[in-house]
């Protein structure tokens, strides 16, 4: 009987402790915020995608999006607002950003391939569905290692260093491609390899 009230005050004690921490989590802060625009310029570059915009005013849009995934860490940083929520937030967001444009770019090249038989890109459709395919090299390796650490009960979400590299060199290679650059698989190679890296990375870590 003992035992049961030791457990039943020490589950409250739990409770009351992720409530504060809950509590204490501030959703809307500056670095959050940041992390939430990145969202909603995925669906603008989708928008601009298919509507046809100009390559130019794309890769603007898709910049600024990349370039939100610095600045939320340098304001959580500067305005000492790291938060739980807000590193998970950013973590979640940067595979929808990535899944979002490569799914986009892929759904666009096969649609065109359906309504035109020339080459809606400057370089080949082949040659652009192996460079996004490689691209994403970590998401595919490191799928495994985020389930099992989901299975294992692990943080899924925990951030690593060579995955804040992988993820800024990406969005380089994603860059070049969407700019259509005959040089962008001198880009997507080194992605390709450093993406492997830490996939297989990110699979030690759940394994452990």
């Amino acid at each position: 009987m003992g035992k049961t009230k030791q457990g039943i005050k020490k589950i409250k004690q739990e409770i009351k402790k992720a409530e504060k921490e809950i509590k204490d989590e501030i959703l809307l802060n500056v670095p959050n915020s940041i992390t939430l625009l990145r969202l909603v310029l995925i669906f603008v570059f989708i928008y601009m995608l298919f509507m046809n915009y100009s390559r130019i005013s794309i890769l603007v849009v898709f910049t600024i999006a990349a370039l939100s995934d610095w600045f939320d860490g340098y304001f959580a940083r500067k305005l000492n607002q790291k938060t739980q929520i807000g590193a998970r937030m950013d973590q979640v967001i940067d595979r929808v950003f990535t899944g979002g444009i490569v799914l986009s770019l892929m759904i666009y090249l096969i649609l065109h391939s359906k309504i035109s038989p020339e080459n809606v890109f400057l370089i080949s459709r082949t040659n652009v569905f192996l460079l996004l395919f490689l691209s994403v090299s970590r998401e595919i390796v490191g799928l495994p290692g985020f389930i099992i650490a989901l299975i294992r009960n692990k943080d899924p979400y925990q951030v690593r260093y060579i995955g804040k590299v992988t993820t800024f060199i990406q969005s380089i290679a994603l860059g070049a491609v969407i700019l259509q650059v005959t040089w962008a698989v001198y880009i997507v190679i080194p992605t390709c390899i450093i993406g492997i890296i830490a996939g297989f990375d990110y699979l030690r870590y759940s394994l452990s």
